[in-house]
């Protein structure tokens, strides 16, 4: 399977949030505010210029939040999320981040952020009903528990870059 690696291009903006909406649950995309000064985004795309996975990266100082990836479930299991997982790390090192935070949303089949642990992630800490409030506020259905508000739990991973690491 090929496809690339390319910086966030507004002309996939409806395709990202469409991505978005179908893997977290409809109306999760307006909780991201792709466009801030401090986001770092990049999109994979396929031969034929189609959006196949998108991931999201948040830097406020010397901390960086990896808000999501995201990959289209007929893509998976080609490196994809890898990839973006990697384009990450690469601009928070550029950016001379110390320390990044994920946090994962424990679902049925996804236990735990493989990729993350791959890369160096620890588990840091556990936190329940973590969307509940982000549900209410932006109104999505969450895909896995079916509820509104969410009632998931949050696997918080962090991973450190600085000197100390």
């Amino acid at each position: 399977m090929k496809y690339k690696i390319i910086p966030y291009s507004k002309k996939y903006f409806n395709s990202i949030t469409n991505l978005i909406d179908t893997d977290f649950g409809m109306g999760y995309s307006l909780s991201k505010d792709i466009h801030a000064e401090n986001n770092f985004a990049w999109c994979a795309i396929d031969d034929s210029n189609k959006l196949i996975g998108f991931s999201l990266l948040k830097v406020e100082g010397k901390v960086a939040v990896f808000e999501l990836t995201v990959v289209n479930e007929l893509y998976r299991r080609n490196g994809i999320g890898t990839s973006l997982f990697s384009q990450r790390i690469k601009k928070a090192r550029l950016l001379g981040v110390e320390n990044i935070t994920l946090n994962h949303w424990v679902k049925t089949n996804s236990k735990e952020p493989f990729c993350a642990v791959e890369f160096g992630f620890s588990l840091s800490e556990i936190k329940t009903n973590y969307w509940a409030t982000q549900s209410m506020i932006f109104g999505y259905n969450c895909i896995e528990c079916n509820q509104l508000p969410c009632v998931c739990e949050c696997h918080v991973y962090v991973m450190k870059l600085g000197s100390d690491a």
